[in-house]
């Protein structure tokens, strides 16, 4: 006699894990793609793609950085070392300029347009006060056109917080110095430092307010020290039941990786009061900045992998920063540094931190390459910029900018090159054709001239 068949219900992609003040979204599960194939779901694409832009501050050591040849066997050099076996998952994109970074007849403050001009494409109004003025950034053209179809339209990452008001360089607002995300030309997108408070974000856990009402002080005390996977252990265990043994295996490796993350936070971070202001002391952050960044891109990557949004940018820090990097033996302030005047020492401690900062990017990528998402990775569907809008912090320049883009764009990027434009093209073309991958059709983007052939 003949076993009889189990047939499990599809469910939908936008399926969350529900409890007490939590929603957590799911990884790409089979049974989710079985609902695509029935027709029963309407997704724009097989697997959606996620856009990305990841910032670094004051520029590089350009010798170090910047590749002498192109094509596909590029020339590596020593502060993209850490990404030498993903060289085939990104691309190296030289010639690409913002124009908008540079003076224009406003003076100094080229690390505070740098930032305000990066996503926007740009001219900063030169102002320490209200008035601010820049433009719309690419991610936020993306989150209002794409992000509409997940939980989050975007997730704003960062390491620094630095002031909300006041000057900060030369006489402009410390706002564009610390914001690279733009929702119209006059609101900057707020990012989050804190590894808690971001994660909260993404999957509605207590610490952000989002208690049921009513909740006495001491429950919401006792949320605060409760794992997510505890909060919604009853509707995972009710999804688990409807599952085939692939899909168990999927969620048990991605609950692990969920409570790998909370317990990274637990042990890097104090718990916060339940009552958070806009203005964070910095000591609710790790202070190791490699712990730091690496969870942030961790909680980048969860947003991916459960699709709770598709659009993400990452401050690696502040423009203008002068952090110091004492664990990898560089003590002086970064920017302090980027003013090397050609010293020896101080330009090798600036590609010290290029290298740092690629070592960090590669752990990302990594777990994207990781991540198995149909036929292919999740890196496979992404499109992550890397870079900054100044070269060579010394001169000030922002011409032919280090920029790397990685991923596939679900298949519409073929990375593994080092490409060279002509010199003074628009970094915003690059954003224009990243939005038309995505279905974002616009004519212009700051002072785009057209679509990047890429």
């Amino acid at each position: 006699m003949n076993a009889k068949k189990i047939c499990l219900q599809p469910i939908s992609r936008r399926t969350v894990l529900r409890g007490a003040s939590a929603a957590l979204g799911l990884p790409l599960l089979d049974l989710m793609t079985a609902r695509q194939a029935r027709g029963t779901d309407a997704p724009s694409s097989k697997h959606p793609v996620r856009l990305a832009w990841v910032f670094f501050p004051n520029g590089t050591n350009p010798e170090h950085w910047e590749p002498e040849t192109v094509g596909a066997d590029w020339e590596m050099k020593d502060s993209l070392e850490p990404l030498r076996e993903l060289r085939s998952e990104f691309s190296v994109l030289s010639g690409l300029a913002q124009v908008n970074a540079r003076a224009l007849g406003d003076g100094p403050g080229d690390h505070a347009r740098s930032a305000a001009a990066f996503l926007t494409g740009a001219h900063p109004l030169k102002t320490s006060g209200a008035n601010m003025r820049v433009g719309t950034s690419a991610d936020q053209v993306a989150a209002e056109h794409y992000g509409r179809s997940t939980r989050l339209a975007s997730i704003e990452l960062g390491t620094e917080s630095g002031r909300a008001a006041g000057a900060c360089d030369s006489g402009y607002a410390c706002a564009y110095s610390n914001n690279v995300s733009w929702k119209t030309a006059t609101q900057p997108m707020a990012k989050e430092i804190n590894p808690r408070l971001a994660f909260d974000r993404l999957f509605g856990n207590s610490a952000t307010g989002a208690n049921p009402k009513g909740s006495s002080p001491q429950t919401k005390d006792l949320l605060l020290q409760r794992s997510i996977l505890d909060l919604v252990a009853e509707d995972a265990r009710r999804l688990n039941s409807r599952l085939g043994y692939q899909d168990r295996l999927k969620l048990d490796e991605y609950f692990t990786s969920v409570r790998d993350v909370e317990q990274r936070i637990d042990r890097m971070t104090e718990p916060l009061p339940f009552e958070v202001s806009d203005q964070r002391p910095d000591d609710e952050k790790p202070e190791e900045i490699t712990a730091h960044i690496r969870l942030m891109y961790d909680i980048m990557l969860l947003a991916f992998k459960t699709d709770t949004t598709r659009i993400s940018t990452f401050m690696l820090g502040n423009e203008g920063s002068n952090k110091s990097y004492p664990t990898i033996g560089v003590t002086e302030g970064h920017h302090q540094l980027s003013h090397h005047q050609n010293d020896p020492d101080k330009m090798h401690k600036i590609a010290a931190i290029d290298k740092f900062f690629a070592e960090q990017f590669a752990y990302f990528l990594k777990g994207l390459k990781e991540t198995p998402e149909g036929e292919g990775t999740l890196l496979d569907n992404c499109l992550i910029v890397y870079g900054g809008a100044i070269r060579d912090g010394n001169r000030h320049d922002h011409h032919d900018l280090p920029i790397l883009l990685a991923g596939r764009g679900g298949g519409r990027f073929t990375p593994g090159n080092h490409v060279k434009y002509a010199s003074e093209t628009p970094l915003n073309n690059l954003f224009l054709s990243m939005l038309d991958s995505v279905g974002v059709d616009i004519p212009e983007l700051g002072d785009s001239t057209g679509k990047l052939a890429w």
